[in-house]
């Protein structure tokens, strides 16, 4: 009797450890690759709330920031695992760099320029979310 109540607490265990591995695989994201962040994000993206304010990024890797047809400024952008000091496993930075040598960085949370064209980022210093739509 004892063997067969060892067994069970085995097999018990055993069942909940390939549950909590089924719902881990389950809820898991399939994080892009940076190339494909790199090929989605080119093109010319509108703040979702403020449509004149746009972004254009570049396969050279410069960012131009423009009110309706005004340019504002122009800087250099990445994708990176790592900014500032602190680095990502699971995500990705939008890394920007102005004309003096200083870096912005911002969470890449999430880029779909097919579908229905949106780029959602997120600030590191207050969590604030970003959306962009993507020019036709």
């Amino acid at each position: 009797m004892v063997k067969f109540l060892g067994h069970f607490r085995i097999m018990k265990y055993h069942k909940i450890f390939l549950l909590l591995l089924f719902i881990n695989s389950a809820y898991a994201q399939d994080i892009p690759s940076k190339t494909e962040l790199e090929n989605e994000i080119i093109g010319t993206w509108h703040l979702e709330k403020s449509p004149e304010d746009k972004i254009v990024f570049f396969k050279d890797g410069t960012l131009k920031r423009f009110i309706g047809d005004i340019l504002k400024s122009t800087s250099h952008y990445k994708i990176t695992k790592d900014c500032n000091g602190e680095q990502l496993l699971d995500n990705w930075f939008l890394k920007e760099t102005d004309s003096d040598g200083v870096s912005n960085c911002v969470y890449i949370e999430g880029i779909n320029a097919n579908n229905n064209g949106i780029l959602s980022l997120m600030t590191t210093s207050q969590g604030k979310i970003v959306i962009y739509t993507k020019e036709d």
